[in-house]
């Protein structure tokens, strides 16, 4: 009732007497041509109709404030990849997933997988935006008969096996995008996967500049769209012993600018300072990230316990959001990354569901890159999430999260002028209290309505310094002499729907603050 899996559907009956009247190979080719059928029925044999359709969707929206007025805002701690999420949200996110079986006889199955997402930042009734192409692939079953039985060729843009913890929404093994792969290879012991998927990393290869930097003329960095190939290995389902289960990857990144890529002015002409150069050798570093996870099926849900390690290119795409906004340059040169990770969901009475979190992410940066110069960035998180059941159709959760970033840096622009704080160790404490309704108790239920109250508290950044250009030394620590600069540097604005701006209109120079509202969540 609650959820609905994409099933092949039995061809009409109709269509396979139409079809008993053509020749062997007549009909395997216009079976073969699927989607286009609808269009050309006339010259097919098989044609995709309305059984053949699956719909599924995510969507998430509300309405929210803060104590002190105005729209509702969201908290992350400064330099963290990720924020707990119940009455932490300030968007209307939407996923609408069409997929269609094209073909599915004699043990070949052809389907067609699309996800068309939007995002909006909840405050108008007339709100345009752009739909993202999340993904767009073809699966074909059976193809390689007895030589590979039960596997799955595909190709096209997907999320591919992505792993997360869902109270943070945070993918720490993602390496989605365009691809083409070969899955659920029997191996005897477990499943083997192997696909070739591309990710397109923006990099930051200069200090800040006031001037003509972009298109527009505006300030800002120096950036270059730099692809990743990733080659990735994985050996899933192995089975331990009863209820455990492991699954191992192998990803090689590899870096690859075009050929004769040289770079040494801005797009308007004008020389990069200090007669600086950015070759492709700039680029071209290659990485390998190395996962294990540990499943084991325990009170009603799961455990899964991770460590990860990567390299260069790949402490970038793959590892999460956490290889790429822990540190504010490339991430091509010299990065280490290591993870541990633990997380569940489980049932510990018919009453009591509880979600939790617990895990640690350091990054080792080169020694030429700025602002850590060779520090260590490490990321501690730990959270919880239990929910109390008074019926089938009410609940109240609690959640309380703790980010902790050493060597955290922020900055802002401010017109020409950029706004960054010195390195330091941000620090947000959050707890959501949320009474629930929905037509069933569990973790996993959906949908659902929270009406929720949430307050934050928040390190503020330990000095600032506004200036146009980046020095090419660490700053110096200082005491904040602004207050509400200081405070706002405290936190993570990517992917939040919320603004420094925003943050010191509603509490100034306070670090901590309280927000209300109400929220749907729904997925089938």
């Amino acid at each position: 009732m609650l959820s609905r899996h994409q099933s092949p559907s039995t061809p009409d009956t109709g269509l396979k007497a139409l079809s008993e009247m053509v020749s062997s190979v007549s009909r395997r080719s216009c079976q073969y041509c699927g989607a286009v059928a609808i269009a050309s029925a006339s010259t097919c044999a098989m044609a995709v109709t309305g059984d053949d359709i699956d719909f599924t969707a995510y969507a998430r929206s509300g309405i929210g404030s803060t104590d002190k007025g105005g729209q509702q805002l969201c908290f992350k701690a400064a330099g963290a990849p990720s924020k707990y999420r119940l009455g932490n949200e300030c968007e209307t996110y939407a996923e609408l997933k069409f997929g269609a079986n094209l073909f599915d006889q004699d043990g070949v199955q052809f389907y067609l997988d699309t996800n068309i997402a939007y995002k909006v930042a909840q405050q108008d009734d007339y709100e345009t935006t752009e739909p993202a192409v999340r993904e767009m692939n073809l699966k074909a079953k059976g193809v390689f008969g007895d030589a590979l039985p039960g596997s799955t060729l595909w190709v096209g843009k997907r999320f591919y096996n992505r792993h997360d913890v869902h109270m943070i929404d945070y993918y720490y093994w993602n390496v989605s995008g365009p691809g083409v792969g070969i899955e659920n290879i029997d191996v005897g012991m477990g499943k083997l996967d192997v696909a070739w998927v591309r990710n397109q990393n923006g990099m930051k290869y200069s200090e800040w500049n006031n001037g003509s930097v972009g298109a527009s003329g505006g300030p800002g960095y120096l950036t270059e769209k730099i692809t990743t190939n990733i080659i990735d290995f994985r050996w899933n389902e192995i089975p331990l012993m009863h209820n455990l289960n492991l699954e191992l990857g192998i990803d090689y990144g590899v870096g690859s600018p075009p050929d004769k890529l040289l770079i040494d002015e801005y797009p308007d002409g004008t020389a990069l300072p200090n007669n600086a150069k950015y070759e492709k050798g700039y680029f071209d570093k290659n990485g390998w990230m190395f996962t294990g996870e540990l499943t084991w099926d325990v009170l009603g849900g799961f455990n899964k316990f991770i460590v990860q390690y990567a390299t260069d290119a790949m402490t970038g795409p793959g590892t999460g959001t956490a290889g790429s906004y822990l540190q504010t340059t490339d991430w091509y040169k010299g990065n280490k990354l290591w993870r541990v990770l633990d997380h569940g969901a489980i049932s510990i009475t018919p009453k009591l569901d509880m979600m939790y979190v617990l895990g640690m992410t350091e990054v080792k940066y080169d020694k030429n890159i700025y602002p850590n110069y060779g520090k260590k960035t490490t990321w501690y998180t730990a959270g919880v999430r239990p929910s109390w059941n008074w019926n089938d159709l009410t609940s109240t959760t609690v959640e309380i999260g703790y980010d902790q970033v050493k060597n955290a840096h922020s900055s802002v622009a401010e017109g020409d002028t950029l706004v960054r704080s010195n390195l330091f160790k941000s620090k947000l404490w959050k707890f959501t209290l949320a009474q629930q309704f929905h037509p069933q108790f569990g973790n996993w239920v959906r949908p659902q309505i929270r009406i929720f109250a949430t307050y934050a508290n928040w390190n503020e950044a330990s000095g600032y310094i506004a200036n146009s250009t980046e020095p090419t030394t660490p700053p110096t620590a200082g005491q904040c002499d602004a207050p509400e600069v200081c405070s706002a540097l405290g936190l993570e604005y990517f992917d939040t729907y919320t603004t420094p701006e925003q943050i010191t209109n509603a509490f100034g120079s306070k670090s901590d603050g309280w927000t209300y509202g109400a929220q749907m969540e729904i997925w089938f």
